[in-house]
């Protein structure tokens, strides 16, 4: 999975639908500064599904 999201090959636009609240916690933690590395929602969504790809990947989710 890439780390930048300026260098996609091919890249695919996704469009969620969240709570109202969980927009304004994200919001709230971006707006804390850039100690998370966040520079905006699509950012912090994109990084947040990587991560739990990865964590379902590792606890052999696909195993039967």
């Amino acid at each position: 999975m890439s780390h930048n999201p300026r260098r996609f090959t091919r890249p695919i636009r996704l469009i969620v639908s969240v709570e109202a609240d969980t927009v304004a916690a994200v919001d709230a933690l971006m707006h804390r500064g850039r100690q998370h590395g966040h520079r905006n929602r699509a950012e912090f969504v994109r990084r947040a599904i990587e991560r739990e790809l990865a964590r379902c990947q590792s606890d052999d989710f696909h195993t039967p």
